[in-house]
């Protein structure tokens, strides 16, 4: 890596992607505070890069991942070794996701027993590193579902909130809201309208709906009650046809049934195995400026294929497949964010820029922070993501900091 000469970067011949747009536009990074800065009035120890008419975008936020490179997020210790083991494997992870342009996750815990929620979610919480990818805080998704669109959460993990918001610390133990940034839940269930209003009163957790069996009625609700996303669309949810829209049909809902801002935002895995192709361009387009791009990956990602055991259950991974052994049912994605993208941009016809919007726009809006994250603007952290004008990583910096260089 180079050695740096200067407390300022200016980054010079290159095009800035942010906002859906595509400009032609110098970018100044303060390396020591790792933020983004307004250009400076004197140009005396500015340091200048020039990218050589590259694209600069913000970092990549993947929001719903379960683990990677061997490393399952939902899991619990048996001793303080295993925990530090752990702790080891997650740091090394999160140095690994700087490689495919990830700068910033939502470590995901899948449906479980309050040992592994209690044992687990202190150190899935919120981060900031010049050395290796966020933390935004966790995605608890589940064990607050539908048994009928359990996917490949264990069924015996399943519960309702039949004790209200009460249900949620006993699950997730006291402590839970301080590292969280998502709960994904099913609306229906016992209990769970009359909480959502609670779970949101923070303004730090996101309630999305996922893994339900609700009707478009109950997701409208849901959504005036405070739910403001959905957990990967299309999928663990009831299918949408003409006249029985479900959850699926509130990314089109009409005015007078919500305002355009309060649609929800909608998780998308775009990696050909999820969702057909068709699906997912029809979605992006019914609402491109709340589309988000997850790779709902497993553990597995990273990994050879094989058969691989998770619990009490097998899980069979071929390529970018991943199936419970012996059945057709998805047990996640082992498809990275970047393949997502450009898969979306085939199947869609849209540019780069719009396409790079879905996974550092998108999702900073939907997590309320871009203020810090997923935008190029002056206060925001330094994470970028340096692309060749066919979307291929050259260079990754974090906090200002260069983390990767291809070139």
């Amino acid at each position: 890596m180079p050695v740096r000469t200067s407390e300022i970067i200016q980054f010079t011949n290159c095009y800035l992607a942010d906002k859906s747009k595509l400009i032609k536009k110098d970018l100044f990074v303060d390396t020591n505070s790792g933020k983004i800065i307004e250009p400076p009035k004197e140009e005396i120890g500015v340091e200048i890069v020039d990218l050589n008419e590259a694209i600069i975008s913000p970092g990549f936020l993947d929001i719903q991942i379960n683990g990677c490179f061997g490393l399952d997020y939902s899991t619990t210790f048996i001793d303080e070794t295993s925990k530090e083991k752990f702790i080891h494997d997650y740091n090394n992870s999160m140095v690994g996701l700087l490689k495919y342009g990830v700068t910033s996750i939502c470590p995901t815990v899948t449906s479980s027993f309050s040992n592994v929620y209690k044992d687990i979610l202190s150190l899935l919480g919120e981060t900031r590193s010049s050395s290796q990818a966020d933390s935004l805080g966790a995605h608890i998704e589940g064990p607050f579902i539908s048994p009928l669109k359990k996917g490949c959460h264990p069924p015996e993990t399943i519960t309702t909130m039949s004790n209200g918001y009460e249900s949620l610390y006993e699950r997730y133990g006291h402590n839970f809201e301080k590292y969280t940034a998502i709960l994904t839940a099913a609306p229906e269930i016992d209990g769970c309208m009359d909480v959502i209003s609670k779970i949101v009163d923070n303004d730090k957790i996101v309630f999305s709906i996922g893994h339900t069996m609700a009707d478009f009625d109950t997701g409208l609700q849901a959504v005036k009650n405070g739910a403001s996303m959905m957990t990967h669309l299309f999928n663990a949810m009831p299918t949408y046809t003409a006249r029985d829209v479900g959850v699926v049909g509130l990314i089109s809902a009409t005015s007078d049934e919500l305002s355009k801002s309060k649609i929800p935002f909608y998780g998308l895995v775009a990696d050909g195995i999820h969702v057909h192709p068709s699906a997912i361009n029809l979605a992006y387009n019914a609402n491109p400026y709340k589309a988000i791009l997850v790779t709902d990956a497993l553990y597995l990602i990273g990994c050879e294929d094989g058969i691989y055991e998770r619990g009490n259950q097998k899980i069979e991974k071929k390529g970018h497949l991943l199936h419970l052994d012996g059945t057709s049912t998805i047990a996640g994605s082992a498809t990275y964010l970047l393949d997502c993208v450009h898969n979306l941009i085939k199947w869609t016809g849209i540019p780069i820029e719009k396409a790079l919007a879905t996974i550092t726009n998108n999702p900073a809006k939907a997590l309320n922070i871009s203020n810090k994250k997923g935008f190029l603007n002056p206060d925001c952290d330094a994470d970028l993501v340096i692309l060749t004008k066919s979307g291929n990583i050259k260079q990754v910096y974090k906090l200002g900091q260069m983390v990767y260089d291809l070139a």
